[in-house]
């Protein structure tokens, strides 16, 4: 591809024309091209510039030429950084002051696999971060590959029933393979535990943090029950996503198949619904539970490689970025009538993400490490 023909790229994507593919290269081309750099300096849009232009001549298996770049290149640039940004982010036009944030980026890389697996003596193994996910057999632990888990040497038969515990930390995802062959994806600060085999009338689990579950079918005669705060959600065979996070103010299931019963188990009359494919269900601090048509794609963003956020305010999004960066709030003003919308790649790094707020008036100073104040300083979003 020569100059003229990125340039003609670029204009398509400028003016709503460019296909899927041609999208996705300038895309690529701005995500991979704005490492740390103030995307609103001038400077920036002209190192930018320099880099899609090479970038293109890369791609196409050129040598990059020594050449300057055209003005009109430039501008093109500058006005597609910003309208990318806006197309992925932006922020309603209710008035209120621009809120000010200290953040320390304990590590700046997004997340990755990474998980531990407790067992009932209390030993924990690190899971390898090279696989994507541990299989629990009644006999042996394996990764998804096949691998084999080297494990404690605890005794056991196929009898044993004892209780296990996957967890991932603040920037850590991992899938697990259930006894049953239920599959459920982990979110970053996530926890779930279950037993080593499932014996009796119901397959249960207990989830803290936010996963995607896949439930092998076993029929009617063994339902399979997530327990979360204030809720449980049984099903028989289904597609869904819990977010049940500590800190959050309420518990949200989304059925993407099949049907779930959900109860809120806060109330002594443990009011339940049943959903319906596209539902969501809304389970607070109070005893009913509030049913909304679901965004599928809304709930699901982040096992997709995604942020995606729907007029959040910012003490969610920061939430959001918190579990995913490891990074802690030190001091913060938010105003509660400002509201953002849009989506991001989670592959991008915390500078990269948290640069997208700046654009959105919201000033930061960042950190590098651990803060250098007080735990109990720090700001819980």
């Amino acid at each position: 591809m020569n100059k003229e023909g990125a340039d003609r790229i670029l204009e398509k994507y400028l003016a709503g024309q460019a296909s899927a593919e041609e999208t996705a290269l300038i895309e690529h081309w701005y995500l991979s091209a704005s490492d740390e750099r103030k995307l609103t300096d001038e400077d920036s849009f002209e190192w930018l510039g320099e880099e899609l232009w090479q970038g293109t001549k890369m791609r196409a298996g050129l040598t990059p030429a020594k050449k300057p770049v055209s003005k009109l290149w430039l501008r093109m640039v500058a006005a597609a950084a910003v309208i990318l940004v806006m197309l992925w982010f932006y922020k309603d036009k209710l008035p209120g002051s621009n809120p000010e944030l200290v953040i320390a980026i304990n590590h700046a890389a997004p997340g990755h696999n990474q998980a531990t697996l407790t067992f009932a003596n209390g030993e924990t193994i690190q899971l390898s971060g090279a696989k994507t996910g541990v299989v629990i057999d009644t006999d042996q632990l394996s990764y998804n590959d096949g691998s084999p888990v080297n494990t404690p040497a605890e005794p056991k038969t196929a009898a044993t029933v004892v209780q296990l515990t996957a967890a991932t930390p603040r920037g850590g995802t991992y899938q697990v393979t259930l006894p049953d062959g239920t599959q459920v994806w982990l979110n970053a600060a996530s926890k779930l535990v279950f037993p080593s085999r499932f014996n009796g009338r119901e397959r249960k689990v207990q989830l803290s943090g936010e996963a995607y579950f896949e439930v092998a079918k076993r029929g009617a005669h063994m339902p399979f029950i997530v327990v979360s705060k204030n809720q449980e959600v049984e099903v028989l065979g289904t597609h869904f996503n819990i977010s049940s996070y500590p800190d959050e103010n309420s518990m949200k299931t989304t059925l993407l198949e099949g049907r779930v019963l959900v109860k809120n188990t806060l109330s002594d009359e443990q009011h339940s619904i049943i959903l319906k494919p596209g539902q969501q269900a809304v389970v607070g601090s109070g005893s009913g539970i509030k049913v909304t048509e679901a965004d599928p794609e809304l709930a699901t963003a982040w096992k997709n490689g995604l942020f995606y956020f729907k007029d959040a305010d910012l003490k969610t999004i920061l939430r959001t970025f918190s579990r995913w960066y490891d990074i802690d709030v030190i001091s913060t003003e938010f105003p509660g009538d400002r509201k953002f919308s849009g989506k991001l790649y989670r592959n991008m790094d915390a500078p990269q993400a948290l640069q997208v707020l700046k654009l959105l008036d919201v000033e930061l100073s960042l950190e590098k490490g651990r803060p250098k104040v007080p735990q109990k300083n720090i700001v819980k979003p």
